[in-house]
């Protein structure tokens, strides 16, 4: 399955506003399911980085405390031109990346 990122980025004074919309359940594994009363299975995503031009700038490491549907918002250096690509992984092994180049 692929995680699904929708982004947006615009450059102003040699600083780049990135924002990514996040389409995943981001399951923690401790909600119980009320008809069987066991829990739904943790499905949360675990790897997120951000790179500009290929070279990492944001490397972070999620969990299940993260809400469904995560937006991210981070502003870095850049200049119009510049790539900007985010990846993703989850505990289950999903992957899902996007990239746009900043007007």
């Amino acid at each position: 399955m692929s995680i699904k990122i929708r982004m947006r980025g615009k450059v102003k004074a040699g600083v780049a506003e990135v924002k990514a919309l996040i389409k995943h359940p981001m399951e923690s594994g401790i909600r119980m399911d009320k008809k069987t009363g066991k829990p739904y299975p943790a499905k949360f995503i675990e790897t997120v980085e951000i790179a500009i031009n290929g070279e990492k700038a944001v490397d972070a490491q999620w969990s299940g405390a993260v809400s469904a549907n995560p937006y991210v918002a981070v502003k870095i250096k850049a200049e119009s031109g510049d790539k900007i690509s985010i990846s993703l992984v989850d505990n289950t092994g999903a992957k899902g990346s996007a990239e746009l180049k900043l007007k």
